[in-house]
């Protein structure tokens, strides 16, 4: 009984004792997270500078990230709760974990294709990549599902301008299409299509409208191969832009976060940028099905008010102090040689007490 409440209480000791231990890539972590609020802060400003206020019942940190639910460049529906998860500036540490997983180093070249349905992750990544000293090769699109950066006259690739003018985003995409289906925005409107044409316009970028899917998954397969130096190292999707998947039936395949070792066989539709970048053994880093990763790194669902920057299992861990454990283990197992020790003892002396002739 008494060896059993020591061992309780060297349990307790050591459970009690754990230190706070940074994990890796802290510092770069915190810059990234750091960098994404600061885009968050610059992005508001710049949009509602001369409004009264962003839309706090849908909004409620008032990030101005989350768009309205339908507008004339609304691609499709979207989940509101996992939007507003995103906004967490500690997505950026999320990303940082991810390509640092993924074996990236400074000058890496990474090939990136963007949708407006979730801007804080986009900028997230580009916060990462600025931080990180990566090489992006970056193509987005203009449409958004709801929630998204879905204002005509506010979409994703005018913010990514406004970032790169403030100096906040050192690099611009190489071009942009419309989006949604077909990547030629079908099922919109042809006003809501000149809408998303304008867009792209007035940020001076290339405008990808090759007629069909293919054709614009090809168009970017040759924007990537065309300024490209070293060789694309990870391919980033963020969104569910159909060219990035090449067909719905391919989004099964490709899992929320780190997808390397792909093989072609497991794709059902052989088409689509991701399908493209496995043939090439280049590994697959996608954001959709936000809820996993957040799950997956400890990052909160919804949450009000934002978290700050530098807390949670991304950036540091309670671990056991290994001198307090190294002292417990060797007390437990002196107590235990101990018992042993006594216990064979006591049995020898009652075998020879048993064996004595005279004793019978």
């Amino acid at each position: 009984m008494i060896l059993g409440f020591l061992a309780i209480s060297l349990l307790w000791i050591v459970e009690n004792t754990k230190v706070l231990v940074d994990e890796d890539w802290h510092q770069e972590k915190e810059q990234a997270a750091l960098l994404m609020k600061k885009c968050m802060e610059h992005i508001k400003n710049d949009q509602f500078a001369n409004e009264i206020a962003v839309d706090n019942i849908n909004d409620p940190n008032g990030t101005g990230l989350i768009g309205q639910q339908f507008t004339e460049i609304t691609s499709g529906r979207g989940s509101l709760p996992i939007k507003l998860s995103t906004t967490n500036p500690n997505f950026a540490a999320l990303v940082v974990q991810l390509f640092k997983d993924a074996g990236l180093k400074e000058g890496d070249e990474v090939a990136m294709c963007f949708t407006g349905s979730f801007p804080a992750v986009n900028i997230a990544v580009c916060s990462a990549i600025d931080v990180l000293k990566l090489r992006p090769l970056l193509i987005t699109s203009v449409t958004s599902s709801s929630w998204g950066a879905n204002d005509p006259e506010f979409t994703w690739i005018d913010m990514h301008q406004s970032l790169y003018e403030a100096k906040l985003l050192s690099f611009r995409p190489l071009a942009s299409s419309i989006g949604g289906n077909e990547d030629l925005g079908k099922t919109l409107s042809t006003e809501s299509r000149q809408m998303a044409e304008v867009a792209i316009s007035r940020n001076n970028l290339p405008y990808i409208n090759e007629n069909s899917l293919g054709g614009n998954i090809s168009k970017r397969m040759e924007i990537f191969r065309l300024n490209t130096v070293d060789g694309i190292k990870l391919y980033v999707n963020v969104g569910g832009g159909i060219a990035s998947f090449g067909s719905s039936a391919n989004f099964n395949v490709v899992v929320a976060g780190l997808n390397e070792n792909m093989k072609i066989k497991e794709f059902p539709v052989h088409r689509g940028i991701i399908y493209e970048m496995v043939e090439q053994d280049i590994s697959v880093l996608n954001f959709l099905n936000q809820g996993v990763l957040l799950k997956q790194f400890g990052l909160p669902n919804d949450p009000v008010p934002l978290p700050k920057i530098g807390e949670g299992k991304l950036y540091s861990s309670l671990r056991y102090d290994v001198r307090v454990v190294g002292v417990a283990l060797v007390v437990l197992s002196g107590l235990l040689i101990s018992v042993i020790y006594i216990d064979k003892k006591q049995n020898k002396l009652g075998s020879t007490i048993l064996s004595d002739p005279e004793s019978i």
